[in-house]
């Protein structure tokens, strides 16, 4: 789970409806009588899906919807924001749960079952639904294969290759695309310090609006320095990949994996000519320039399938501060060959 979703099962905060989703719901506003049992919303992290789920759900219970927008006054709506509509279920992470259990999609079960209190239909929302263990998956499979009359799932991810092909294939896709740049600028510059460099924290967050705003708010610039700096360091053999491991592991382990696969694309970047400007990290421009020949375009490829092997498993009982030194013990080995 990420700090830029929010997952949380309370639904009396209404959530901001983002502008790079309009395209979202004119699609589904032609549709809106005609929707499957199955909807699964996925797109990267740092693009709102959440938010947009809760708002489907919202308009899907509403008594009087328009062009697929709940009303916001009637009943259906009233107890939806106080958190008390008998109709929606939610499921998630609980505490510092690492998954979803197959208890709670079984709970799901027992809520469809029942028929819709005041809606014509029952909504159940799943997020992050990657977050399911294989028994909670295959439990959630009999519920897509026989849907319970009126019901309507939602299935947030920000990772759909982690799911069961057999789950995605049953759902009908929304897919959440990167806005335009000054889509996300214009959006990061009312919410944030308008003094701050909205372009480069969309450019660090790789695009996604949320995410960069929580950049923003964490003061991320900096500590991209910092993390720079300790790769500058780790190739000169003047820092100890340990010692850096226990520091990242500090600021996030998703976040500094995230991170360092932008370091690693800027290295390849730069070895095949790309202006400075395209780059996550641009002071690399003039080091890699001089260093251009210190890394092997295939071993950079091959470092970057580690990272994205780490990154597949984060949520797994594996130790993240393992993880850590492991990739970075590699990059200074992968250094010191060169």
């Amino acid at each position: 789970m990420t700090a830029d979703e929010n997952t949380t099962l309370n639904f009396s905060t209404a959530p901001e409806r983002y502008p790079w989703h309009n395209a979202l719901w004119s699609t589904l506003a032609r549709q809106f009588d005609q929707l499957p049992h199955a909807l699964l919303l996925q797109g990267r992290p740092g693009l709102g899906k959440h938010a947009f789920a809760v708002q489907l759900a919202q308009a899907l219970l509403c008594e009087q919807p328009r062009d697929g927008v709940a009303c916001g006054h009637c009943h259906a709506c009233r107890l939806f924001a106080a958190g008390a509509h008998p109709d929606i279920s939610s499921v998630g992470l609980v505490d510092d749960a690492k998954s979803i259990t197959v208890d709670q999609i079984r709970a799901l079960g027992d809520f469809l079952s029942l028929r819709p209190h005041t809606a014509t239909r029952k909504v159940v929302l799943i997020s992050p639904a990657e977050a399911m263990n294989i028994n909670a998956a295959n439990s959630l499979l009999k519920l897509l294969e026989e849907p319970p009359l009126g019901s309507m799932l939602l299935l947030v991810t920000s990772h759909p290759a982690r799911l069961p092909a057999t789950i995605r294939s049953r759902c009908a896709r929304l897919l959440f695309r990167l806005p335009a740049p000054a889509v996300g600028q214009a959006w990061l510059q009312v919410r944030h310090d308008a003094r701050s460099d909205s372009a480069l924290l969309l450019r660090l967050a790789g695009g996604a609006p949320l995410l960069a705003e929580t950049l923003g708010r964490e003061e991320f610039p900096a500590t991209r320095a910092r993390l720079l700096q300790d790769m500058m360091a780790l190739s000169l053999g003047r820092e100890h990949p340990v010692t850096c491991a226990a520091r990242w592991k500090g600021l996030g382990t998703g976040r500094t994996l995230g991170w360092l696969h932008g370091f690693v694309s800027d290295q390849i970047k730069i070895r095949l000519g790309a202006p400075a400007s395209t780059l996550l990290n641009p002071e690399l421009a003039a080091s890699g320039a001089a260093e251009k020949n210190k890394y092997k375009i295939s071993e950079l490829y091959g470092f970057i399938d580690a990272i994205l092997e780490k990154y597949r498993q984060l949520n797994s009982p594996l130790d993240e501060l393992l993880m850590l030194e492991d990739i970075l013990i590699r990059w200074v080995r992968l250094s010191r060959l060169q």
